[in-house]
């Protein structure tokens, strides 16, 4: 074969060789996209039930409460006698029935125990016009609710979330409701004779319940939820209003009650 010949063969074979790599300039060619019908459906799991999605169980219902009739009285805590001795007054001696419907003045501030209000003691002061309970797990005000001389209660720092059970004591004066989980002011509309009321640091936002509330001359209702003012407008008694840390961001509707001092700070 002569040289010509060979070159061409030569030049021949390069090409075979670089074909593949003919046209580097062009852009790459797109990969293949597989037909619909051949693309595998993916279904997504089902969604995963949450906590929050489930339903919260209603809670147990309480055993009904047998109390004895025996004159004289087993105190549930000894805690309680001496606060309840000097009241009396009683010294010494059994404690009974008829010693306890005498208390006008009830305070257990200082209790450990705080749990629950005995069913079957608590009622025994039908003459109590005060009661301070003592701060903690007392979630149930049931045991008072016939205690209507009262005048005076103190519940602040409890887990008290239902003021139903005293909606009928409208002879109370003075409330105190601070820090604990109540939302609903309802129960209280009644509670005309009010002069002071406490609901620092609890869940209310509503204040609609206390528009009737004429003689109310104290209202403390600090850090709540609360941004209307306007069911206290007609409450011409109020004499001090304690609105710091709340909601509210329009006084106006308070602004004509003559003499009220509103502390915002």
């Amino acid at each position: 074969m002569t040289a010509p010949s060979l070159r061409s063969a030569a030049f021949a074979l390069f090409l075979a060789a670089a074909a593949p790599g003919l046209g580097c300039d062009d852009p790459p060619a797109k990969p293949a996209v597989p037909s619909a019908t051949a693309v595998a459906t993916v279904q997504a799991p089902p969604p995963v039930a949450t906590s929050a999605a489930l339903p919260t169980p209603p809670p147990a219902p309480k055993k009904p409460v047998v109390c004895g009739k025996e004159s004289v009285i087993t105190l549930p805590d000894p805690d309680m006698e001496a606060p309840l001795r000097l009241k009396i007054p009683k010294p010494t001696g059994q404690i009974t029935r008829a010693d306890l419907a005498k208390i006008h003045s009830i305070d257990f501030s200082q209790l450990k125990k705080d749990d629950e209000l005995d069913p079957c003691l608590f009622p025994l002061f039908t003459s109590a016009k005060s009661l301070y309970l003592a701060p903690g797990k007392v979630d149930d005000l049931s045991p008072i609710k016939t205690l209507t001389s009262l005048e005076t209660l103190r519940i602040s720092v409890t887990s008290v979330r239902d003021l139903g059970p005293i909606a009928g004591l409208t002879k109370m004066d003075r409330l105190d409701l601070g820090r604990t989980p109540v939302s609903d002011l309802g129960p209280l509309a009644g509670m005309v004779n009010l002069t002071e009321l406490q609901i620092d640091d609890t869940e209310v936002s509503d204040l609609g319940p206390l528009a009737k509330m004429v003689n109310l001359e104290k209202l403390l209702m600090k850090r709540t939820r609360v941004r209307d003012l306007s069911p206290l407008k007609g409450l011409r008694k109020l004499k001090d209003l304690y609105i710091e840390g709340s909601l509210v961001q329009d006084i106006t509707p308070v602004q004509g009650i003559p003499g009220l001092k509103i502390h915002q700070n």
